[in-house]
């Protein structure tokens, strides 16, 4: 996996759509380094490992938002996970899933999985008794600072029609925001969006100090291509 530097401080690694793989980030500090999301897999966070290779390992992982693909590897890092306190329920709920083939098949049919998920979990885990979905270590019921030695990290919580958790990861410094999936409507609903939510993250956005946002499954993107994507709903 290649790994790329996009600014002073803030590397990441790119997705993959075949497996849906998000993007994964790197924020470097002098004194503490900090991950953006835990990857889908185990085999996906060590990848990102072995592309860090030389640099410091990170204290902690911030979590953008629940789904399987940005968690699944949590267990698989030996550092501290946090994520927004407002998806708590859904992380519980998925440690307590059965994975097989059969198991699968009834959440679909029972609406609880989306067949995209089941996709791509299926193409990520050949064997479906290698998935373990732990909790992460701490959530998050507001904003938090964390000063990493020339870079500051501030994990942000925000509205988002995506998801309800969604959770935004700021380096001021360098004016990078990871943004994860939180600009999308809401697969699980039927690609539902928002537009209430969509105003609100629409203002944070506009008042944070970025120009670069790092979303979850494509490349770096202007804060005003971003805020004029999420316009045109409203």
């Amino acid at each position: 996996m290649e790994r790329f530097q996009l600014t002073q401080h803030v590397l990441y690694t790119p997705c993959d759509s075949s497996r849906d793989r998000p993007v994964l980030g790197y924020i470097l500090g002098d004194d503490r380094s900090v991950m953006v999301d835990a990857g889908n897999s185990e085999a996906h966070a060590g990848a990102f490992l072995e592309a860090m290779a030389g640099l410091p390992r990170p204290c902690r992982a911030y979590l953008t938002h629940w789904h399987w693909d940005h968690t699944f590897g949590i267990h698989a890092l030996p550092w501290e996970t946090v994520a927004s306190v407002h998806g708590r329920e859904e992380y519980r709920r998925m440690a307590g899933w059965a994975w097989s083939d059969a198991a699968m098949r009834q959440r679909l049919a029972a609406g609880e999985e989306i067949p995209f998920a089941d996709e791509h979990i299926r193409a990520e885990y050949p064997d479906l008794t290698k998935i373990r979905v732990t909790e992460p270590s701490r959530y998050l019921a507001g904003d938090e600072t964390l000063d990493c030695g020339g870079a500051t990290c501030r994990a942000i919580l925000a509205p988002s029609a995506h998801s309800e958790d969604s959770l935004l990861v700021l380096v001021p410094e360098d004016g990078v925001l990871f943004i994860g999936d939180c600009y999308n409507d809401d697969f699980y609903r039927d690609r539902y969006r928002d537009l209430e939510k969509t105003r609100e993250l629409y203002r944070l956005l506009e008042s944070l100090p970025f120009r670069l946002a790092l979303p979850g499954h494509s490349g770096p993107m202007e804060k005003e291509k971003l805020l004029a994507f999420l316009g045109q709903f409203l």
